[in-house]
């Protein structure tokens, strides 16, 4: 079965990354995340409508993009690592409704993001790691999920860096060029969190699946025991320390600090609230 997504190039099998052997064309869905992603960026910008729904569906748009190419390259790594069944479970298409359990996967993290900006990760790809050709892909597998985030932070940065305002007042309501900038300063808070969390070494967590494979059987048995739960502990764990220990917070904020627009990240997070008041 694995062979029938395969070509034979210069005597070697290579992965077939043609639209038949990706289980059908990118997903509609992912395209009308980046058009709103795009139309919502140019509204912000030229200051068309409402600010408060600019900023929501921008930064919604985003992380979900993000989400998708986070389990897409999980899956894409299996692929090339030999696990060829993810392209018939429909992973490779971009397709957020076939990324992990619905709840787990979107609504968990999202009520996470509304009630603390902190969109925690869910569900995952179902990889068949027997499949996978060595350990280092298999390693791979879970690294490269998180490396998106890793990207998709170090663009947002650098665009702030070089071309974002040095402040935003606030609370004071600033004028709409401040409102594209608080969101994206938001979206990069977002995308920091989001990859110091995956990386954490957790069972369940990204950060544990870069190293499992190389441990022993008895310390990856232990693990397979605590991952159904791992994203749990963190919540907890976030939860025992309270906000001024939450290092999650600390350590985003750190990384943040000094290419970003001051006040930006609360600002664009109040926006993105746009049921509360100021």
């Amino acid at each position: 079965m694995a062979r029938n997504n395969l070509r034979v190039v210069a005597g070697e099998y290579r992965p077939d990354w043609s639209q038949k052997a990706r289980g059908g064309p990118i997903s509609p869905i992912f395209l009308a995340l980046i058009a709103g992603f795009v139309a919502s960026g140019i509204a912000l910008w030229r200051g068309f409508g409402s600010d408060r729904a600019g900023v929501f569906i921008f930064v919604l748009c985003g992380w979900l993009i993000s989400l998708c190419l986070h389990e897409f390259m999980h899956a894409a790594a299996a692929y090339w690592g030999g696990d060829h069944t993810v392209a018939g479970k429909g992973y490779l298409r971009l397709d957020p409704r076939v990324y992990g359990h619905p709840v787990l996967t979107f609504v968990l993290p999202l009520f996470f993001l509304l009630i603390g900006g902190l969109p925690l990760p869910g569900g995952a790809v179902a990889i068949e790691s027997h499949r996978l050709r060595g350990k280092w892909k298999d390693s791979l597998v879970s690294a490269s999920g998180p490396a998106v985030n890793v990207v998709f932070s170090a663009v947002l940065l650098v665009v702030l860096d070089v071309w974002g305002p040095g402040f935003i007042w606030y609370p004071t309501i600033p004028a709409h060029g401040g409102a594209f900038w608080s969101a994206l300063t938001f979206l990069a808070y977002i995308q920091v969190a989001s990859a110091i969390l995956n990386l954490l070494p957790i069972p369940g967590l990204d950060g544990y699946g870069i190293i499992e494979p190389f441990l022993s059987y008895e310390w990856r048995r232990i693990g397979m025991q605590i991952a159904p739960y791992g994203i749990l502990i963190v919540f907890a764990l976030l939860y025992a320390l309270g906000p001024d220990r939450n290092f999650i917070t600390n350590w985003t904020k750190d990384i943040l600090d000094g290419h970003v627009p001051i006040n930006g990240q609360p600002f664009g997070y109040h926006l993105f609230k746009f049921w509360s008041s100021l």
